[in-house]
């Protein structure tokens, strides 16, 4: 056993024993970490790996939320086949949008995709018997103790982080993650190399969008009520690309690292500056972006951020002599 394999062995053995050991708000607040770290690894896939700025989505989140929401209090669904049905929906959507989308580039491909999320949120709202439209729509509870309760949603949201990390290194190291790659690297090289990039990234979107639909789902389910602000929040999206900026776009762990880091600064200074929270967010990018441009992940293994800064430094020095 190499050294990686043990620490990720004594990481998991940590998650398992938290929630035994903590409860009521921690517990809240690390499945909410939890959370994010889905959600910015999902980003991940169509972003970091194939190079796509998906600012729209939060549309699965929300489709699944509400598709949860609906098949359980219109349809009379339990949780499990409520989740199938959000699951599906959530798939359709992304092949579709995918498809319209996905053959625009750069920043037309961005605001695509923003409004395409927006457009979903109007139509939401505007269908107030189906939805609640802006009231919201409140879910079933799930009944049994509260400290149960807790636990059942911080290991839902566990299981998922471990699925979406195995997906992620399995497209590290297989042909798919390799195509997403050549995507990102040069879309136009990679399709004269034979790859159909339009199939590559409607794929990467679709298990990006499916990921993400389903923690929307478990969120509806937890939260036992949503409405079309939360559940489609761009402020969410831009949260979960400094998430990936921080810890490395296109790695595996990355944008965990990064979702840990950002929600402990979160909750320990944010809390404590309410009105000066989103300066601090546009500090730490640009810092981020000058001293740490791929990722904490990378300057670690490689030390190249500092390296390129004193390069730097001593060319100017050089210069000026």
């Amino acid at each position: 056993m190499n050294r990686k394999t043990i620490i990720l062995g004594i990481l998991f053995l940590v998650f398992i024993a938290i929630p035994f050991f903590i409860s009521g708000f921690w517990i809240r607040l690390i499945t909410y970490t939890l959370m994010f770290a889905i959600l910015s690894s999902s980003l991940n896939i169509i972003s970091g790996f194939t190079g796509y700025a998906a600012f729209g989505n939060m549309v699965y989140f929300g489709i699944g939320a509400y598709s949860t929401a609906v098949l359980m209090n219109k349809a009379g669904f339990s949780y499990i086949p409520a989740l199938l049905g959000a699951i599906i929906i959530v798939l359709i959507v992304s092949i579709l949008l995918g498809i319209l989308l996905l053959r625009l580039k750069g920043h037309y491909f961005a605001l695509g995709s923003l409004g395409a999320a927006e457009a979903v949120k109007y139509i939401i709202d505007n269908l107030t018997d189906l939805t609640g439209g802006g009231q919201g729509i409140t879910l079933p509870m799930l009944k049994g103790n509260p400290a149960i309760v807790n636990m059942f949603f911080y290991f839902f949201m566990f299981f998922l982080l471990i699925c979406i990390l195995i997906v992620a290194w399995r497209l590290s190291q297989n042909r798919l993650g390799y195509a997403f790659k050549a995507i990102r690297a040069n879309e136009e090289a990679a399709g004269v190399m034979g790859i159909d990039t339009t199939r590559y990234k409607i794929i990467a979107w679709s298990l990006s969008a499916l990921f993400t639909g389903i923690t929307g789902s478990v969120y509806a389910y937890w939260f036992s009520y949503i409405d079309p602000p939360t559940v489609f929040d761009v402020m969410w999206v831009v949260k979960m690309f400094v998430m990936i900026l921080i810890g490395g776009a296109g790695t595996v762990f990355g944008p965990v690292i990064g979702a840990f880091i950002l929600e402990t600064i979160s909750e320990l200074v944010w809390s404590k500056f309410i009105f000066l929270h989103l300066g601090i967010l546009g500090t730490l990018i640009i810092i981020i972006v000058m001293f740490m441009p791929a990722g904490l992940i990378n300057l670690v293994t490689t030390g190249r951020g500092f390296r390129n800064i004193f390069k730097k430094k001593k060319e100017r020095e050089k210069a000026h002599e």
